[in-house]
């Protein structure tokens, strides 16, 4: 047995700001955060509130951020984590109180999709696969939990984002109807808020409890309407009022993106690469402010090309060729696995570039160094 402290979230409608209490828990090998949660709530603060049902990681009831990292609280072993654990709601969602957030904008979005969240099975007791078929693909097997809601960086700066479940189940719509309309779910999906914002971090496919890889559905319906599927006209009913929600509930905003805490590398591709692209249209803003310079005379020139000549500008200069390979080398990426080419090896394909990036940025700071010295 050992000694685990809690830090927990804490939030009341109409407290000034949330806050973290911290408690005290004794955990076994095998005890896990929830079970830790409900110790807390019967033996040192009955005002504890959170959301729970199955305890085996089948009803996703319990979904929430522990380190940072969003997991079903059921299944999550307490020793793991470290001797201090922190222990917050997911985020994008409005927050109820404590650890419960209101899933009901999240569970709306799959009639959205076309694809209802109960269905009555079309498998007679005691069928089989076909011949030649050794197994059977279940495609309705998203928890419903809200994990990848909360890991996505994209809903956490777009309202109006679709959102990686949503998305996933229309790609299950799609494959496979049963009765719905698969071009309906495409021309749902066709949207500047849709399959087309994702920028295929793939944090949603890494926290999913259930592989469901949302990401590489979102990359599929992608590849299916740049093939030409057909889909109808897209109607464009009135935008429905957000669900009101409190200050600092709703949505994580561009701070978070920026929070290291249980983060995969394709987190970390779509921040950076926001970033550079901000630095390069800072770039060109202050290149034209040089030229401008330039143009008052040889004077001007020969002070720039001093300038030029110095440890700090060359160093920028790596900077500056780093953010434009990277920027470069990850839209790559991200237009090849948008059009469905290696969405199963997206982070194989990353590497892979950021090797090419390593090679092209020695070369190229190698190739002005001798430049500037050789001059």
């Amino acid at each position: 047995m050992s000694t685990v402290t809690l830090r927990v979230f804490r939030f009341k409608q109409g407290d000034a700001a949330p806050h973290y209490d911290t408690f005290t828990v004794t955990a076994g090998p095998r005890t896990t955060v929830l079970e830790a949660l409900q110790a807390v709530r019967r033996d040192q603060d009955p005002s504890l509130i959170l959301r729970h049902s199955c305890h085996h990681a089948s009803c996703g009831t319990c979904g929430m951020r522990v380190n940072g990292h969003e997991v079903l609280a059921c299944v999550t072993p307490l020793a793991d984590l470290g001797p201090v654990v922190t222990v917050e709601p997911l985020q994008n969602a409005p927050l109820v109180a404590d650890l419960v957030v209101d899933m009901h904008p999240f569970y709306a979005t799959f009639t959205q999709a076309g694809m209802p969240l109960v269905r009555t099975s079309d498998n007679l007791a005691g069928s089989h696969p076909a011949p030649g078929i050794e197994t059977l693909t279940r495609f309705e097997n998203c928890l419903e939990c809200g994990l990848c809601l909360s890991a996505c960086p994209v809903v956490a700066t777009d309202p109006l984002y679709l959102g990686p479940a949503a998305m996933a189940a229309a790609w299950r719509v799609v494959q496979e109807p049963r009765g719905a309309d698969p071009a309906q779910a495409l021309a749902w999906v066709d949207q500047e808020h849709g399959c087309w914002r994702c920028h295929l971090a793939f944090e949603c496919s890494t926290v999913c409890p259930n592989d469901v890889q949302p990401g590489q559905a979102i990359a599929a319906l992608r590849q299916r309407l740049v093939q030409g599927e057909p889909a109808p006209p897209r109607p464009r009913p009135a935008a429905a009022e957000p669900a009101p929600s409190p200050a600092r509930a709703a949505r994580r905003g561009l701070r978070a993106w920026f929070d290291p805490r249980g983060r995969d590398v394709g987190y970390w591709a779509f921040v950076l690469h926001r970033v550079t692209g901000l630095a390069l249209v800072f770039y060109l803003v202050l290149h034209l402010w040089v030229l401008r310079l330039l143009a008052r005379g040889p004077q001007a020139w020969d002070d720039f090309i001093a300038l030029a000549r110095s440890p700090l500008f060359l160093a920028l200069d790596g900077v500056l060729l780093f953010g434009i390979l990277f920027h470069g080398l990850n839209g790559l990426r991200v237009a090849l696995v948008g059009l469905g080419r290696g969405a199963a090896r997206h982070k194989a394909l990353f590497w892979a570039l950021m090797a090419v990036l390593v090679v092209a940025l020695l070369v190229g700071v190698a190739a002005l160094v001798a430049v500037v010295h050789g001059a």
